[in-house]
């Protein structure tokens, strides 16, 4: 299964991928806008996980270019949540979403 995670932890990347691959997933991990944008562009994952602080950096991009429809119809897991944490914009939930709250890691997404 790829899966597409969005984790501005440079330092975490290689942490990321190594767990991921430890459940049988490849993670295409972006630590960044530019890279998060460029890989919804090009649909090859089926699931998405989100590290909620790093979304609130480049929510105000991806509400402009619409990443929440292009996340429509994948399981999204949110990690990391505060209380008042929004719900993706122009993006309908599924069943398999979830919502982790602060404090929780990539570790606690894959659980």
């Amino acid at each position: 299964m790829k899966v597409l995670v969005l984790d501005d932890e440079k330092k975490q990347m290689d942490n990321i991928k190594e767990a991921f691959a430890r459940k049988r997933m490849e993670a295409d991990v972006c630590v960044s806008s530019n890279e998060f944008m460029d890989a919804l562009c090009a649909p090859r994952f089926e699931a998405v996980y989100i590290n909620a602080e790093t979304w609130s950096k480049g929510r105000s991009i991806y509400d402009y270019f619409g990443a929440g429809q292009k996340l429509d119809g994948k399981p999204v897991v949110i990690y990391n949540a505060g209380e008042k944490f929004p719900p993706i914009n122009s993006r309908t939930p599924t069943g398999q979403d979830r919502l982790l709250r602060q404090p929780s890691n990539f570790e606690t997404a894959l659980e």
